[in-house]
C-alpha cells in the first residue's frame, strides 16, 4: 500500500495541510504517516540517555500527533461511506530534519511527502521559507508543497514545467497516473528565450516524445511554449493562472532552469507558492518515481 509522509510542526497551517493530505490520500488510495521531527531541550541533552522515561519534547510530540490523528479520523467518519479510508499512523523522531527525513522515508516505505508553507510573516516557524527549503533540498523523493491554508480540490489542469530532457518523460508517466483520479489534463510547459522559433519547438517536442514514448494513458497531454527572458517570472505567472491547479518541477543537481541572475528558480517558487507545487527528484530510474 502507498504511504504518504505528512511532516507537521503542529501549527495552524500544518494542521490545515494534514487535512489537505487526507483528502489527497483518499483520492489516490494511500495511507498516511504523520511525522514530527523535534529537538530535545538543553536539560534533556545534558541528562544521561536512558530507554525511559520519555523526554518532555518526545511526550509532547507523541501526544500532539495523537490529537491530530483523532481529528483526521473524525474527518474520515464524517465523510461518505464510499470514500476510501486510509490507514493513519504516527511517528516522532528527535534530530534535525535534514539528517533524519530520508531515513524515515526509507524505513517506512514512503513514496512521497507533503509539507505546508507558511505565510511570509512566519519566519520563526519550522516551515518558514528557509526551513522548508532545507526539506526540499534534502528530499530524494517527490514532495508536495502546499501553499498557506489552501484547501484540497480536484486537479483539473496539472502544469509540468520541463526543458524536454528525455528522462523527464518518466515524470510525465508518473503524472499521468495522478491525473487519472480527477481526469486532469497535463500541460507540458517549456520556457524558451525570445529567440526561439516555432520550428525549434517542434524539433524539441518531437525528440522528446520519440526518445521516451508515453505509457498507455487516457489523459489529455497539452503543450505550451512560453517565451520569456526570466524563467522565474514566467513560472510564477503560470502558477497564478486560475486554470492551473498544480505546478510540477524537477529538482536537478544543477537546475536546467537556472540562468545568470536566477540562482535557484525552484527555491523562489517554493518560498511563496501560488498553487500546490509538486517537486520531483531528478532520476533516470523509473522505479524511483511514484506509481499513483
Amino acid at each position: 500500500m502507498k504511504t504518504i509522509l505528512v511532516l507537521t510542526d503542529f501549527s495552524i497551517n500544518a494542521d490545515c495541510t494534514a487535512h489537505y493530505a487526507l483528502k489527497f490520500a483518499q483520492q489516490i488510495e494511500a495511507n498516511l504517516l504523520l511525522c514530527n521531527i523535534y529537538t530535545a531541550s538543553e536539560d534533556e541533552l545534558r541528562a544521561s540517555r536512558k530507554p525511559w522515561p520519555l523526554g518532555k519534547r518526545e511526550e509532547e510530540s507523541i501526544e500532539d500527533l495523537g490529537v491530530l490523528m483523532v481529528e483526521l479520523k473524525k474527518q474520515i467518519d464524517s465523510g461518505e461511506q464510499t470514500d476510501f479510508r486510509p490507514g493513519i499512523n504516527q511517528y516522532s523522531q528527535e534530530g534535525l530534519i535534514k539528517d533524519t527525513m530520508n531515513n524515515i522515508v526509507a524505513s517506512h516505505h514512503v513514496f512521497m511527502a507533503i509539507i505546508s508553507m507558511h505565510s511570509s510573516r512566519s519566519f520563526t516557524s519550522f516551515f518558514s521559507p528557509n526551513h522548508a527549503w532545507d526539506i526540499i533540498e534534502q528530499a530524494d523523493f517527490p514532495l508536495l508543497v502546499v501553499p498557506y491554508q489552501v484547501r484540497f480540490k480536484n486537479y483539473k489542469t496539472i502544469a509540468f514545467a520541463t526543458d524536454l530532457t528525455p528522462t523527464d518523460k518518466y515524470v510525465l508517466n508518473s503524472l499521468a497516473g495522478l491525473a487519472k483520479y480527477s481526469d486532469a489534463d497535463i500541460l507540458i510547459t517549456h520556457i524558451t528565450d525570445n529567440g526561439s522559433t516555432i520550428q525549434d519547438e517542434e524539433i524539441h517536442l518531437k525528440e522528446f516524445f520519440n526518445k521516451a514514448p508515453l505509457k498507455e494513458n487516457n489523459q489529455a497531454i497539452l503543450y505550451q511554449a512560453i517565451k520569456s527572458s526570466s524563467v522565474t517570472t514566467a513560472l510564477k505567472e503560470l502558477a497564478q493562472d486560475i486554470a492551473i491547479d498544480m505546478l510540477v518541477l524537477i529538482k536537478r543537481p544543477h537546475n536546467a532552469f537556472q540562468k545568470i541572475f536566477e540562482r535557484n528558480v525552484i527555491r523562489r517558487l517554493a518560498n511563496y507558492p501560488a498553487k500546490p507545487l509538486l517537486i520531483f527528484p531528478d532520476t533516470s530510474v523509473t522505479e524511483a518515481l511514484p506509481v499513483f
